[in-house]
């Protein structure tokens, strides 16, 4: 479709005419198009990110107008019907998915026909024409490029542990997952890097995320705060390692820094207390030894004077 406002041939308005009086079936093709100014649909070009909003307008002078058209233009591919009106009903086109229907919204007066995308999706970018069919002709307007701004974000925060855990305790391994500019559920995977040379391996998918999300009013209505657990119970040497949490989301995949998990071993504390009775005895012994050495000097000193 070339730029500026278009009128298309009879022989189009016929086929159109026949598919909308026959439950708006879409035509496809707009060949021998000539230019008009029927339809107004202000700035060549909008914007908006992943997840969010966009109202494009469709504003005509003309009254009477009784069919208006909402049509996407992606490179190197065929005009996609979107949304159509034939007096007082909306149709949508063949190509929009049933599950996105009802983000692809209308707003229709006499004079305008805006069409407003919710939950923007990547595929939504591209070029799209307005038309309305007036006096038996079809006009077209300039046409709107809708940019999506491929500005989801996603954080993976991981806490570090304080203290070792102990051998035969509990602990509850924590992972923030914050997102924005994304709508849609996350897929949340621990991995655990056990010792040196050995592969990471899946442990647990999803986790417990008993403690839910919540908005950030701050960040904007489609930024969000999950926080995900990993119960690990009766803790044996072989959980120790690192814990690293990762977050499939707004078409990526994130990493956390990881968590370190350190674990004292029962044999070791043993130890370290055999140890350390073992120390204190040798200094008792010690000082009891210089103690008697120390008198017996002092006495021997005393007998010679």
């Amino acid at each position: 479709c070339s730029g500026g406002p278009a009128r298309m041939n009879l022989s189009f308005q016929i086929i159109v005419i026949c598919h909308f009086s026959c439950n708006l079936f879409w035509t496809r093709d707009l060949s021998d198009v000539s230019s008009g100014s029927r339809v107004y649909q202000g700035q060549g070009s909008a914007s908006t990110r992943l997840g969010g909003s966009v109202t494009l307008p469709c504003l005509s002078a003309e009254s009477g107008v009784v069919i208006w058209v909402w049509y996407k233009q992606v490179p190197g591919q065929q005009l996609q019907p979107v949304v159509s009106s034939f007096y007082t009903d909306v149709k949508h086109g063949e190509g929009i998915e049933e599950r996105r229907k009802a983000q692809f919204t209308v707003d229709k007066s006499d004079t305008s026909f805006n069409l407003t995308i919710n939950k923007v999706e990547a595929s939504d970018e591209g070029l799209y024409h307005c038309g309305i069919f007036w006096f038996s002709q079809f006009y077209f307007g300039d046409g709107v490029f809708l940019y999506i701004n491929d500005s989801a974000t996603v954080q993976v925060q991981q806490h570090y542990l304080l203290d070792p855990a102990s051998e035969g305790h509990n602990v509850t391994l924590n992972c923030t997952v914050v997102s924005g500019g994304c709508a849609g559920e996350h897929s949340v995977y621990w991995f655990r890097h056990g010792t040196p040379g050995s592969h990471p391996g899946i442990i647990y998918a999803h986790g417990d995320r008993s403690a839910g999300c919540e908005k950030n009013p701050e960040a904007g209505s489609s930024t969000q705060s999950c926080v995900y657990h990993l119960p690990k119970r009766n803790l044996s040497t072989t959980d120790a390692g690192t814990y690293y949490c990762a977050a499939a989301a707004c078409g990526q995949i994130t990493i956390g820094n990881g968590t370190k998990l350190e674990i004292s071993s029962k044999k070791f504390l043993y130890t370290v207390a055999a140890l350390g009775f073992i120390t204190i005895i040798t200094i008792m012994v010690v000082v009891v030894l210089l103690w008697r050495k120390c008198c017996h000097t002092g006495k021997e000193t005393f007998l010679v004077s």
